[in-house]
């Protein structure tokens, strides 16, 4: 997995009493640890393997480190405790708060990272898992999406602000995108199950099994049930294709094809949101969240001029 952070700590260096509640909750002695790297949060995760001869997924931060991860690690905790049992989710089975810390217990998903570089088949299988939850009623306990992206008019709220932080290339075409993100408020509107954090090391996939499983629900939420495919679209030009940009941007403009008339206004809003985002101050402990999201939103660049 790749993603704002090359490396977390290692789980033997967590608090011993963290580690001692998480042995405790899983109701089995920890014979080892293997650490796993990637994603946005700056805190330990790995996989356990415990003396019953199970092996579960443990991920921790403490507030100290981030409190936004901090935040979001508690509102996956809430999002998969009521999660419909159907959803290709890991399980919760332990949620453990120690001196500031905020553990997260999870049935280990077989397979591995749908990327980077993502490939057809990860894709047709994360694509098939977030129709399958598009399908799905938003439980009781997830917020409505437009509790949780506020400003998807980051294009329009960038050209009457200071267009002068804007590239040559945005100026050129913000309003355009702006007019296609118009009226999001209406159209990100369901009741659908939404993972609403689609990226390829948010996804294990098994192609043998034909399955994947969508990781980290922090965002979790209810909303229209395409939102996700229409993600999964940007995600797969952001990040990248192993087959090369022509393949990405094939694959992303096919899945688009497939969704509502709205879709490709999800993604200029997504880009929007990102570009409008990275012009603000970094959030304590991610200090690399901004340039992330302003590359995002420049990598989103053949896709949006299509889109246009």
């Amino acid at each position: 997995m790749t993603g704002l952070f090359a490396a977390r700590p290692s789980w033997r260096d967590a608090p011993e009493a963290l580690r001692s509640a998480v042995a405790q909750a899983c109701g089995s002695p920890v014979l080892g640890s293997r650490d796993l790297h990637g994603g946005m949060s700056p805190g330990p995760a790995g996989v356990l393997r415990l003396a019953d001869g199970r092996q579960v997924f443990v991920k921790a931060v403490s507030r100290e480190a981030s409190i936004a991860s901090h935040r979001f690690y508690r509102q996956e905790a809430t999002a998969l405790s009521v999660m419909p049992s159907e959803a290709p989710a890991p399980k919760l089975l332990a949620r453990i708060e120690v001196d500031g810390w905020c553990a997260l217990v999870m049935s280990l998903a077989e397979g591995g990272p749908a990327g980077p570089p993502w490939t057809s088949d990860g894709v047709a299988l994360v694509a098939a898992a977030c129709e399958h939850i598009g399908r799905l009623p938003a439980p009781a306990g997830v917020p409505p999406i437009g509790d949780l992206l506020t400003d998807l008019d980051g294009w329009q709220r960038l050209a009457d602000g200071d267009p002068g932080r804007l590239d040559r290339w945005e100026r050129r075409h913000a309003e355009a995108l702006a007019g296609l993100a118009a009226g999001w408020p209406a159209w990100t509107t369901g009741t659908a199950l939404v993972h609403q954090d689609i990226r390829a090391d948010n996804a294990v996939v098994d192609p043998r099994a034909g399955r994947a499983v969508l990781v980290d629900w922090s965002f979790a939420c209810s909303g229209a049930g395409w939102l996700d495919r229409a993600r999964l679209a940007a995600d797969v030009v952001g990040t990248g294709h192993r087959d090369g940009p022509a393949a990405a941007l094939r694959t992303a403009t096919g899945l688009l094809g497939a969704l509502p008339a709205d879709a490709p206004g999800f993604v200029a809003a997504l880009a929007g949101m990102w570009r409008y985002r990275s012009t603000l101050p970094a959030p304590p402990g991610h200090p690399t969240l901004r340039p992330w999201q302003r590359e995002r939103s420049r990598l989103l660049r053949p896709l949006l001029t299509t889109l246009i």
